[in-house]
């Protein structure tokens, strides 16, 4: 069995995940990608009884490598922004309360309304066009990969959340920063107006975050 350290730390993660109730049932999946290869979660098994031999090893193709059982039926999603955006090195799908809430929402991107947004996500989350069905797994990832941009994170309509990361530390964190910034944009949405953070500010704070922050003078 090959990645042995990466299959683990896919399990902490779903634990963590599911932990936290930003996973239900088995509903919500995690891969990282390891040069050419994605390792996802499989279909259908609960996080309690997931092992890492379970883990399902992918070309970036989705070709199956290695793996007993099938990979997650989103694996799409995964496979399409990796093939999209080659810094990504992790992916972690949720169904978490506050996005899914907005996902039902007629917006069409939550904006940048907090410093964690510009910073970790590059700025406004956008969200996909319009619902997609169950099953149409390969229309759900070229929906996500389409309107993700250079972002960190993507919403899907009527369903969830999709946080990236350089490393699967970071996928976790956007994930948490993405669920943040939706329960502070349901809050505000239909009270008052609120200000957005001036793109240009978005993208200096995100180049920042990724090249200076924690090197620069105080």
């Amino acid at each position: 069995m090959t990645y042995e350290k990466e299959r683990q730390r896919i399990l902490e993660t779903c634990r963590q995940m599911q932990a936290r109730e930003y996973f239900l049932g088995t509903w919500g999946n995690v891969s990282m990608r390891v040069g050419e290869h994605i390792i996802l979660t499989p279909s259908r098994v609960d996080y309690d009884s997931m092992r890492p031999e379970d883990m399902v090893v992918i070309d970036l193709a989705g070709n199956k490598l290695e793996g007993e059982r099938n990979a997650t039926s989103e694996k799409e999603v995964h496979r399409q922004i990796y093939v999209k955006r080659p810094d990504i090195g992790a992916v972690v799908h949720a169904h978490t309360k506050k996005c899914m809430a907005v996902s039902a929402t007629e917006v069409r991107e939550v904006p940048c309304i907090t410093e964690e947004m510009s910073q970790l996500l590059g700025g406004a989350i956008p969200l996909t066009l319009g619902y997609v069905p169950a099953g149409e797994h390969a229309k759900l990832g070229e929906a996500a990969a389409h309107v993700i941009g250079e972002k960190m994170g993507v919403i899907l309509r009527n369903h969830g959340p999709v946080a990236c990361g350089k490393d699967i530390d970071e996928a976790i964190l956007v994930t948490k920063a993405m669920e943040k910034a939706c329960d502070i944009y349901l809050s505000i949405m239909t009270r008052a107006r609120f200000e957005e953070i001036p793109a240009c500010y978005a993208e200096s704070e995100r180049y920042r975050f990724l090249h200076t922050y924690g090197s620069e003078p105080t």
